[in-house]
């Protein structure tokens, strides 16, 4: 069935800025009280309150035109506001009548359809999550990094191999300072830190952080003693001539999902009992409790917090560090274990994306005596990803 978009300034009665079809095939509408549903002909279907309807009215006093947004409260409507009558008009257009003071309602049919296509929800038009073991994922994706800073359609396939497998590689960029900071604004908003807007992974002569010596770094999430953890991290190579410092990833995913399988005791520690994480630092104090894994109310992996060298007091009973210590040895060998580790040199002009909640990223030691090892850094929140492809996703249905 062929859909059509009209531009979204000639959609005034959608409180959004998505294009939204319109199809030629009316929906049946069915008023129960203080609800309506729609049912299409091809079987998509949804219900919509009364008073959710009227507060999303593109209207003055409910939804500004210009912004989108709410001028208003639920107060400001009936509390027993209901329905006593609905209709569309020119097939495009649903008209509904509410009661209890006959006030008529106008809404963009289109964008009603999209709420019974599930295109309101916080996952709509982002891909899966993919946990992988290294057996998998012997290399990070990898694309043309110039080829993603110049069309949109690359762009797109690179956020979408880094959130489904939580990192992606690009190639042959410059090398030149402020790099990182261009691509990263090509997604969005870049976020600083304690460590700057930008930051550079090199040795340093008076460290404020051990990534900042050439010693091997063990998997970790950055600044877990921050309330929220860095959600993106991106890192381009400038300069490697040293000999040693490989790259290392582990999916976190992966290895909780693995616990949660084959040692239940240990993943309900290390998903329930917080450790402290501190910046030891001599200007800052950054402080946070939480668990290394984190689930959301469905029981799914969402988060890891493991940042070991800010490790510090475990924030439980005592009778429970025994078990503790026992989850997190064996969330550590997992982590370092071939099953799960992704090994990669850095070449000057590759850049890795990563989900900085999800992937265990650490080095090998190198010898800063036989070369220079120099990366450029930023961080970004996870929401940046996620709007970016959502906006690409509504590119391609404006275009279609």
């Amino acid at each position: 069935m062929k859909q059509t978009t009209d531009p979204i300034e000639a959609r005034p009665l959608a409180p959004d800025f998505a294009p939204h079809p319109v199809f030629p095939d009316p929906p049946d509408l069915t008023i129960d009280g203080t609800f309506l549903t729609a049912s299409w002909p091809d079987g998509a279907t949804a219900t919509f309150h009364a008073l959710w309807l009227r507060e999303n009215e593109v209207k003055p006093g409910s939804i500004d035109h210009v912004t989108r947004e709410r001028e208003s409260e639920i107060d400001t409507f009936p509390g027993e506001t209901g329905l006593t009558d609905a209709s569309i008009q020119n097939g495009a257009t649903l008209e509904i009548t509410f009661s209890p003071d006959a006030v008529i309602g106008r809404f963009d049919l289109g964008w009603l359809r999209s709420m019974a296509e599930g295109r309101w929800k916080v996952d709509h038009d982002i891909p899966v999550q993919e946990p992988w073991e290294a057996a998998r994922m012997p290399e990070p994706p990898t694309f043309d990094g110039p080829s993603v800073m110049a069309d949109d359609a690359a762009l797109e396939a690179w956020l979408k191999a880094c959130w489904t497998h939580g990192f992606a590689r690009l190639r042959n960029l410059p090398v030149a300072p402020g790099t990182v900071q261009r691509v990263g604004e090509r997604i969005g908003t870049v976020r600083s830190s304690n460590f700057g807007f930008l930051f550079t992974v090199e040795t340093k002569p008076d460290p404020d952080s051990t990534a900042y010596t050439s010693v091997s770094l063990d998997g970790h999430t950055d600044l877990a003693s921050r309330e929220t953890q860095p959600g993106l991290q991106m890192l381009l190579c400038r300069e490697n001539t040293a000999t040693g410092g490989a790259s290392t990833m582990a999916d976190g995913f992966a290895v909780a999902e693995a616990m949660r399988r084959e040692d239940p005791d240990a993943f309900e520690a290390i998903k329930t009992l917080p450790w402290v994480f501190t910046n030891r630092h001599r200007q800052t104090d950054y402080r946070f409790a939480g668990p290394i894994v984190e689930t959301d109310a469905t029981g799914r992996v969402v988060e890891i917090r493991n940042t070991g060298f800010l490790r510090a007091f475990p924030d439980m009973a005592a009778e429970d560090i025994p078990r503790a210590y026992h989850a997190l040895r064996i969330f550590t060998e997992h982590c370092r274990s071939d099953r799960f580790l992704c090994r990669t040199r850095f070449s000057p002009g590759d850049l890795i994306l990563f989900d900085n909640r999800r992937m265990l990223h650490g080095r090998d030691s190198f010898d800063p005596q036989s070369g220079i090892r120099r990366l450029e850094g930023c961080y970004l929140d996870r929401d940046e990803i996620l709007s970016r492809l959502r906006v690409l996703a509504r590119k391609h249905r404006t275009e279609d």
